[in-house]
């Protein structure tokens, strides 16, 4: 597995160091930016006086703005050759003419410059997110292991299980001592887990889950993919069965069986029912089957005698008995910190020393086994601080040997420097949930490493991003085809616009405008401005503004803290007064998809500036040998492609 660059840059970048002090430095000195990643709020759009339009973004951008549609925008946001069109304007500056005026952009106005340049910078310090698989070839997963995945999760989990099993070769080759096992942080259904543990792989894994139904439907996928066998055997007289003998004998489990030679049944039988036996030949072949097979409490043995004739009684296959084979187990706990200790050393020696079920060999001791485990953590998509605590078990735990993590949910991380300042004037309206997350001071939030803690900068000290910007980060803008980016506007608008008719008719406080963007004062729902969470509905609700408000008033109306109030406050308008509103906003509705847009296409910053966090936070740890990012599979099918490798000493 070749070692990819520090991280995904530009070919401009050929010092991560260089790179990092740059993105830091426009993070927290751009106004524009600031702005756009945590400033506002798009529910603010149709609330605030001035509207947030007006007050957002420079006059010669909205001019420009007014002149073109919006599709037409999206592409100089994301697919237009900025570069060519910033020269085009500054040869045309330095000839002494004004290209806003002389040039043209499809058939229209030419781009203003400061508008091209914040564009071009946004690419600039956009990570990398080309894919390029190391090895030839699609990676596939058989049927009965991929069974329970979507088009999405069989993508990820093909390449990425891939990826982990080169990666583990690569350590133990770096390393001269092969991993032990492979920790699954925050394992879901196991899909990935499952594919390693099976053919080809065949790797150790340990799955860390906290929802209990989520391992019960994982080792469901397990029996169905092979790893597990059933542990109940049910023996019924078929005889007895013929006869319809009225009482059926109780079923035999594996705990219960003990294993008889052909004599012993034929005795035993012969005492009960005068030469007439309960058990015949096929039974008596299932029960050889456990004859030579040493039963753990509550299991029932996997692998036939060799030397038994009825190998189509046993579920396994006799030419992969000699293979090595891969392991699922399962823990059912919260992970809270990084610390793996416990949990890892607890596993292995609670694991029965067999072939087929323990990754120990029969030869080793369990404590010995426990005292030399080489583990590599990983993780598809751990939201908030779980991917936290995975990245510092590389540094806190003496058996984690690497990692490989893949982050998601960066609205669900938490703030660990407190609040974030911002200049008048204040474009963001108080919120509950902001300032709660904006206090929290959590030691597991971000940012996780001492260069961004200390970064000084014009605000102050330490780089911060509240849940506005973490939540726009997750924004895939380069995915949009024109369908579907004109259902998020339509979408967006009509939240807006009710949010609108909940401020008129005394439903939701009208947003007050802070003079600290941030206070400690508890605030209630109506003195924030209370945005309600509608959440999603169904397509139908789409159909019109009207449909939508309906849907929306039905589904607030349940909510236990404000729902007599959304109903009293919403009984009685008309279908004519919500096509009135419709008609009366219908403007902003180009307003607002440009700012969407623009706030979607700058949050690649705040993802960047997450991902490499996480990196710089390794590279400050002596033990750890190397660390880089890198992508891991096509954007297109999955946008948070990221992964931060870590590889201790």
């Amino acid at each position: 597995m070749p070692r990819p660059n520090t991280l995904p840059l530009t070919e401009e970048w050929t010092d991560p160091d260089a790179y990092v002090d740059a993105l830091l430095s426009f993070a927290t000195s751009s106004d524009i930016f600031r702005h756009l990643c945590g400033g506002v709020h798009i529910l603010d759009f149709l609330t605030r006086e001035p509207d947030l339009y007006t007050s957002l973004l420079p006059e010669h951008w909205r001019a420009f703005f007014d002149q073109h549609d919006v599709q037409d925008l999206l592409h100089l946001f994301l697919r237009e050759d900025i570069q060519y069109l910033l020269d085009q304007s500054r040869d045309l500056t330095a000839d002494g003419e004004n290209p806003d005026e002389r040039q043209e952009w499809r058939g229209a106005p030419f781009p203003p410059a400061d508008l091209l340049e914040y564009l071009q910078q946004i690419r600039r310090f956009s990570l990398g997110r080309d894919f390029q698989p190391a090895q030839p070839g699609k990676p596939t997963i058989p049927r009965h292991i991929s069974v329970g995945m979507n088009a999405k999760k069989y993508h990820e989990v093909a390449h990425f299980s891939r990826y982990v099993d080169s990666l583990c070769a690569t350590v133990d080759e770096q390393r001269g001592d092969n991993i032990t096992h492979i920790v699954d942080f925050g394992s879901g259904q196991s899909y990935l887990g499952r594919t390693l543990a099976s053919p080809p792989y065949n790797r150790h894994i340990v799955a860390i889950e906290r929802k209990h139904e989520f391992i019960n439907g994982a080792k469901g996928f397990d029996l169905f993919a092979k790893l597990k066998e059933k542990k109940e055997v049910r023996l019924y007289n078929k005889k007895a069965a013929c006869r319809d003998i009225q009482e059926v004998e109780k079923p035999l489990v594996a705990k219960e069986m003990v294993p008889l030679d052909e004599p012993e049944i034929a005795a035993s039988v012969s005492k009960e029912d005068s030469g007439k036996p309960d058990v015949d030949q096929e039974d008596v072949a299932i029960l050889n089957v456990f004859r030579d097979i040493s039963l753990a409490p509550g299991e029932i043995g996997s692998a036939p005698h060799r030397n038994d004739p009825n190998k189509k009684l046993v579920a396994a296959n006799n030419q992969e008995l000699d293979k090595p084979r891969g392991t699922m187990d399962y823990i059912e706990h919260e992970i809270k910190d990084g610390f793996l200790e416990p949990i890892i050393k607890d596993v292995i020696e609670s694991s029965p020393v067999d072939a087929k079920e323990n990754p120990i060999t029969v030869e080793q001791d369990c404590s010995e086994a426990s005292k030399d485990t080489r583990v590599m953590v990983i993780s598809l998509h751990s939201c908030g601080n779980l991917l936290h605590h995975g990245v510092q078990s590389l540094v806190l735990n003496p058996s984690v040997k690497a990692i490989a993590m893949i982050g998601c949910c960066y609205n669900l991380v938490t703030e660990r420097l407190g609040p974030a300042t911002y200049k008048i004037p204040i474009l963001r309206t108080m919120h509950p949930r902001l300032t709660q997350d904006a206090i929290a001071y959590d030691p597991h939030g971000f940012p996780m490493s001492k260069r961004l803690e200390e970064y000084e900068h014009d605000s102050g000290r330490g780089v911060k991003l509240n849940i506005t910007a973490r939540s726009m980060s997750l924004q895939a803008p380069y995915n949009w085809g024109m369908e579907d980016s004109e259902n998020f506007f339509t979408r967006h608008f009509y939240r807006c616009l009710l949010q609108r008719v909940l401020v008129d008719r005394g439903v939701v406080a009208k947003p007050t405008i802070p003079k600290d963007l941030y206070g400690t004062e508890p605030l209630d729902s109506g003195e924030a401005g209370n945005p309600l969470i509608v959440g999603s509905l169904r397509k139908s609700a789409f159909t019109s503004f009207s449909a939508y408000a309906r849907a929306a008033v039905v589904k607030l109306s349940r909510d236990p803290n404000n729902g007599e109030k959304v109903k009293a406050g919403m009984a009685d308008i008309t279908e004519e007064e919500l096509d009135d509103y419709v008609t009366k906003y219908w403007y902003a509705k180009k307003h607002l998809s440009i700012v969407w847009s623009l706030m979607a296409y700058s949050s690649s910053l705040v993802e960047a500036i997450i991902v490499v966090d996480r990196w710089q936070f390794l590279r400050e740890h002596d033990s750890v040998q190397d660390c880089w990012v890198e992508p891991v599979f096509d954007y297109s099918e999955s946008p948070r492609n990221l992964a931060v490798i870590g590889i201790k000493k």
